[in-house]
């Protein structure tokens, strides 16, 4: 399998935060020899964390993480590998990053996902 990046979001209204998000991650890391071995990379964002490695190893990641808050931390694929120049502002030349519109309004949108969850 091939390598994946996912963007982990965190709802708004969770009291779960990116860095809890991110230490999890690490400490998945460090409990799990196969995981460790995975060269999976993380970076904290303001709305979650990135993840980066084998898309297997990612999804067990994730299904790990989402325990923490089952109805309020989300997953999906991301376009770009993490550190891509082709996205960096700094290259660029500033402005928002490709998606990054599409990605606030789907933050946004997260809490009436949670509450829909919640119903069923």
């Amino acid at each position: 399998m091939g390598i994946e990046t996912r963007v982990i979001l965190i709802s708004p209204d969770s009291e779960i935060t990116p860095a809890q998000v991110k230490s999890r991650i690490l400490a998945l890391l460090s409990e799990t020899p196969k995981l460790a071995e995975a060269g999976i990379r993380v970076k904290e964002t303001c709305f979650g964390v990135f993840v980066e490695g084998e898309g297997e190893k990612l999804r067990a990641i994730v299904e790990e993480v989402r325990k923490m808050d089952p109805n309020g931390i989300f997953s999906k694929p991301r376009g770009f590998p993490i550190g891509d120049a082709r996205i960096c502002r700094a290259t660029r030349k500033g402005g928002p990053r490709p998606g990054f519109h599409q990605l606030e309004l789907e933050y946004q949108l997260l809490p009436k996902v949670r509450q829909a969850l919640d119903k069923i």
